[in-house]
């Protein structure tokens, strides 16, 4: 073999999401470092792991970086190409091919280009090469190695798809001229995220080094984009996630009433976080914090793992300014399956959800905590579940969120509290 592929850059621009990936770590503890597919390091999907924005690069070229060594001195240059390992990547090619053959006949040449767009859209309609194939360039040595090369993507679904995780095999190519068959000379394998928008706080993308743990995480992407899988909007994501994150009662978490409504996964000392590490650890069927959650543990989950989808979500709260409980209708709470008011309290202090925008009765909820009743009269049978997912607060008069969760007394006192406890805890 004349060509050897020692490595792969997707995010080759740190400062940027607009061409490139974009800047990740798996979790808390581990960083991913770029080049992020390694000759003889990156055997598996998940050795490779890289991360790309929907909004941020549409319509624009994508591009990837890609180092050569020649085993060959006397090899001066190559053309080199990497395509899908995938049934519609070898149709592709095999068109390709006729395409280059039928090019002095027009009525060979039109059937085939008419072929070739239709194999390219059903690839795309089944979500398959996502990053589509590396479009050909040619490569000069000097020494025995490449610079890092830059090549740009051609034939992708990135913008087509919306949110998903997809395993991309590449089958690397290479001819020294024009006039010959193209060679196979490496396979790389990688996991790719997509996203809908550059990943909101708590999550960013600067500074961009191993000491800053709010990178996103590839590991709550893993949950997150499968939760979301083929959403285009962003009150979609959410609302998938939402729904994802209540039915994980009851096998995995339900509200905490033998510790009176406490929070688990999110902390207020040193300082308010969310406890993601022990989260994710639940979710992998561990110990985690235990199984019992709050709906403060249920906010911080929904907005922090739709944020970093593209989402624009908050953690914020709705009480009393005079400190007096607000009765709360005959809810399903989270892991239980009785309609009642949660643990049989007389009503809420407060209660936390996920909140876009300035967090007031004129903006949308994603409650993961519980079911309300959707039907006309929220207070007694019949129960008809109703997730509060992308479902607007309301004023007093209005039969939202307000309305079907709070008591006839109990709606004028539960007021959006905007100023003291809208914000994004940081994840650890």
């Amino acid at each position: 073999m004349n060509l050897i592929l020692l490595a792969i850059k997707f995010n080759y621009d740190p400062t940027s999401a607009t061409g490139d990936a974009l800047n990740i770590r798996r979790n808390a503890t581990q960083f991913v470092s770029v080049p992020e597919w390694q000759r003889g390091i990156s055997i598996n999907p998940r050795d490779s792991l890289a991360a790309y924005a929907i909004g941020p690069t549409r319509g624009r070229t994508l591009t990837i970086q890609a180092k050569f060594a020649r085993t060959d001195p006397r090899m001066s240059s190559v053309e080199v190409r990497a395509i899908p390992s995938s049934p519609f990547g070898d149709l592709l090619e095999a068109l390709d091919r006729f395409l280059s053959f039928s090019a002095y006949v027009p009525q060979l040449y039109f059937y085939y280009l008419w072929l070739y767009n239709l194999v390219l859209q059903m690839a795309r309609v089944n979500r398959g090469d996502v990053l589509g194939s590396v479009n050909s360039r040619r490569i000069i040595f000097v020494g025995l190695e490449s610079d890092f090369e830059t090549f740009e993507l051609k034939d992708h679904a990135l913008w087509s798809g919306g949110v998903g995780i997809h395993n991309v095999n590449w089958r690397w190519q290479f001819r020294s001229s024009s006039f010959e068959p193209w060679t196979d000379f490496a396979e790389s394998k990688h996991r790719i995220y997509t996203v809908l928008e550059v990943p909101k706080e708590p999550w960013i993308q600067t500074p961009y080094n191993p000491l800053n743990t709010h990178l996103p995480w590839t590991e709550v992407m893993d949950y997150a984009c499968s939760w979301a899988d083929g959403t285009t909007n962003p009150d979609d994501a959410s609302t998938r996630i939402t729904k994802a994150v209540f039915e994980l009662g009851p096998e995995l978490v339900e509200y905490d009433c033998p510790g009176l409504g406490s929070s688990h996964y999110t902390l207020v000392f040193p300082f308010e976080a969310f406890d993601c590490t022990a989260f994710l650890g639940r979710l992998r069927r561990g110990i985690g914090n235990g199984r019992f959650v709050n709906c403060t543990d249920c906010a911080s989950v929904v907005s922090t793992f739709s944020n970093i989808t593209g989402s624009s979500l908050f953690q914020s709260r709705m009480f009393s300014d005079s400190g007096v409980l607000f009765g709360v209708n005959p809810v399903l709470a989270i892991g239980s399956n009785v309609w009642r008011r949660p643990c049989n309290f007389p009503g809420f202090s407060f209660h936390e959800v996920a909140w876009e925008g300035e967090c007031t009765e004129n903006t949308n909820v994603f409650d993961a905590c519980l079911l309300v009743n959707g039907g006309f009269d929220p207070t007694g049978p019949p129960q008809i579940p109703l997730l509060p997912a992308n479902l607007r607060f309301g004023g007093l008069l209005e039969r939202k969120y307000r309305f079907r969760l709070a008591t006839p007394a109990g709606r004028s006192l539960c007021e959006p509290q905007p100023i003291i406890s809208r914000q994004r805890r940081h994840v650890i």
